[in-house]
């Protein structure tokens, strides 16, 4: 035999030994080897939950201003806090847009038991979009405001 032959020949039974190691690594454990009890191999999604929001308003009367803070749980950060207001006088209270900004919003409402002027009310909501991109359930807080007749 020649040297090339003895060297085909190894490379050859070298292939198939690496093979059946390999082969024989995979599935179950073999006859001598003992199997961990409460380990698993297998990976298990995380559970990650959309955002959760709250609002909570305060009146000044004195000033005619309100301030809304609104807070969030759950979700994945970054967040984008969205507010919308709309001043209702009797042709309803939606909207289809949103304003992006921080936890608070203020703004102003005067209040006051008058004989004149128009009384109408202001709907302000909250909702949190999280980093998937996951929005938050909506809240409203609705609020009196008067405003003078011109």
């Amino acid at each position: 035999m020649t040297f090339q032959t003895i060297l085909k020949h190894l490379q050859l039974s070298a292939a198939i030994a690496s093979t059946a190691i390999l082969l024989g690594a995979c599935g179950e454990p073999l006859a001598d080897e003992e199997e961990v009890s409460g380990m698993s191999n297998t990976v298990t999604a995380l559970n990650i939950y959309p955002p959760a929001a709250t609002m909570s308003c305060s009146r000044y009367s004195q000033s005619g201003t309100y301030s809304c803070s609104g807070n969030v749980s759950n979700g994945v950060a970054p967040y984008t806090y969205q507010w919308q207001e709309v001043d209702d006088f009797g042709g309803g209270s939606t909207s289809t847009y949103w304003y992006n900004g921080t936890t608070t919003r203020s703004g102003a409402c005067q209040w006051g038991l008058y004989t004149y002027g128009t009384y109408y009310t202001k709907y302000v909501r909250f909702r949190v979009i999280d980093a998937n991109t996951y929005v938050s359930n909506v809240v409203e807080r609705r609020i009196n405001c008067w405003t003078p007749t011109e």
